[in-house]
């Protein structure tokens, strides 16, 4: 057996491989069942009640830039902390049987159910399950809320937390508030 012939390279260049970091190639931190829970209770803990009572989900994009900030944020993170968060995803997606006494999965459950779980979780007396609900609701609301209606929402006055203010001079301001 021989073997395996090398082709050779053009001098100055180096193989991809080896210019090539794991942090360059596009790959989110969440594992697809972790990509799920976070959907889920993203859905969850950003839904809103009409006037009659009756729950209403977030749109979509609002979600969708919840999960992706949570996503992009564990994918520049260790691989230790990546594993550590599926173990929590785990957890968050099969607890529903021993807080709410549901035998289903959490994304599974609809969202009344989802949500009397996360709130079952919020007050539970161990602590250790209200922070489970906590390392979730914590990296999803932050960028769910830093830009568009839910920005507004907040009474923040810019269109988003990085858009620079205009300071209005003394003069201008006082000669506003008067024509007010």
């Amino acid at each position: 057996m021989q073997p395996a012939r090398r082709t050779p390279l053009a001098s100055g260049t180096t193989p991809a491989s080896l210019t090539s970091r794991a942090s360059d190639r596009p790959r989110g931190g969440l594992s697809a069942l972790g990509h799920r829970v976070a959907w889920a209770a993203a859905e969850t803990i950003l839904c809103d009640e009409d006037d009659t009572g009756a729950l209403v989900p977030p749109g979509a994009g609002v979600c969708d830039r919840a999960v992706r900030g949570l996503d992009e944020s564990l994918a520049r993170s260790s691989s230790d902390l990546r594993r550590g968060f599926w173990v929590l995803s785990v957890l968050l997606e099969f607890l529903p049987f021993f807080v709410i006494l549901t035998p289903r999965r959490m994304t599974s459950l609809p969202l009344a159910r989802r949500l009397a779980y996360l709130e079952a979780l919020e007050n539970h007396r161990i602590g250790l399950l209200s922070m489970l609900l906590v390392a979730f609701k914590v990296p999803l609301c932050v960028p769910a809320f830093e830009e568009g209606e839910e920005l507004r929402g907040t009474g923040f006055d810019r269109a988003t937390l990085s858009t620079r203010r205009i300071m209005l001079a003394e003069g201008v301001r006082a000669s506003q508030e008067e024509a007010a």
